[in-house]
């Protein structure tokens, strides 16, 4: 699944924000499969973006949905760095990056925003 989409929500920086989008997904059996927060964000990756965007607003917190790149490696020293390289060598910029969780044993999901998507995803794929 090289693209994927991530919902953005807009974060106040006080106690209770991220407990307000985790249960507000929660409510609404929206599963999170990645997880970032930084700079008054989070970053998630979940099962039903659309439905997730929807119970963020219901909640009034602003949420969006943006495409991005989510690659299963192989949960070992060094897939990270195969990944990025392979980029790397594309001339593919990685704006930032997480990793989440797979169903898969041995198998982690690494989220990237990159300069070139559309070429990120194939060398990714």
């Amino acid at each position: 699944m090289p693209r994927a989409k991530q919902l953005t929500v807009q974060l106040a920086n006080k106690p209770g924000t991220l407990a307000q989008v985790a249960q507000s997904l929660g409510k609404a059996k929206v599963n999170m499969r990645a997880l970032a927060v930084f700079e008054g964000r989070a970053k998630i990756i979940a099962d039903d973006p659309a439905k997730g965007r929807e119970a963020l607003q219901k909640e009034g917190l602003y949420a969006s949905i943006e495409d991005c790149l989510a690659v299963d490696m192989t949960d070992q020293p060094g897939s990270l760095g195969e990944i990025c390289a392979r980029l790397t060598n594309a001339g593919i910029n990685i704006d930032y990056a997480y990793t989440g969780i797979t169903q898969t044993p041995g198998k982690a999901v690494v989220v990237m925003v990159v300069s070139d998507l559309d070429k990120a995803a194939k060398i990714a794929g």
